[in-house]
Parts: structure tokens; C-alpha cells; sequence
């Protein structure tokens, strides 16, 4: 799914607080990342505001290929019961098998 511009206010506005560190405009071109970040850091009133515009199903493929490194374990499972997305996956992780730190057994 891609937004078209101009952005309304509303979403320029939820991307600014959820990807505080890039321009709005580019959060927003990037729906999968924009969406992520909006499931970890978003608050419900900027969860509504966005679901005025995107689909269920954005989320789901957001969350089905989310970046490593951006869902806390806690949205995580937050976000897959809201969704339906059952059983819940294992985060999804940097290194392959998710050893850094561990030994291999």
C-alpha cells in the first residue's frame, strides 16, 4: 500500500511522534517500517487516527515482516492477539539462530 501526497495532517503528524528521528514525509513512504514503529511507540489515539487510513491487513503484512530490532516482546504479543496472527513467532532477530551473546549448544 503506498499513501498518496499530500499526507493528511493527521498522519504527518502521528509519523513525526512514532519515527521522531527521520522527516515525517519519508516515514510515511515506507509503510511497513511506519507501521512498526506505530505498533511500539504509538498510543491508541495515533492507533486510530491510522487505522482511518490503512487496512487491517497493512498491519498484519507489517507485522508479518517486521524489521529486527524495532518490537518490544511486549508488543509483540500485543499486537498478534489484536490481530489474530496466531501462534505468535519468535521476535524476529538480527543474527540468524539469535546466538550473539549465547553459545551454540
Amino acid at each position: 500500500m503506498k499513501l498518496n501526497r499530500p499526507y493528511p495532517a493527521a498522519l504527518l503528524q502521528v509519523a513525526r511522534k512514532v519515527l521522531w528521528y527521520d522527516a515525517p514525509e519519508r516515514t510515511l513512504a515506507d509503510i511497513p517500517m511506519f507501521l512498526a514503529h506505530l505498533m511500539v511507540y504509538g498510543s491508541p489515539a495515533d492507533v486510530r487516527i491510522v487505522e482511518g487510513y490503512l487496512s487491517a491487513e497493512e498491519f498484519c503484512r507489517a507485522l508479518k515482516n517486521a524489521p529486527a530490532g524495532v518490537f518490544t516482546q511486549e508488543a509483540w504479543i500485543r499486537w498478534h492477539g489484536r490481530l489474530g496472527l496466531m501462534p505468535i513467532p519468535s521476535l524476529p532477530n538480527w543474527f540468524p539462530g539469535d546466538l550473539v551473546g549465547r553459545e551454540a549448544s
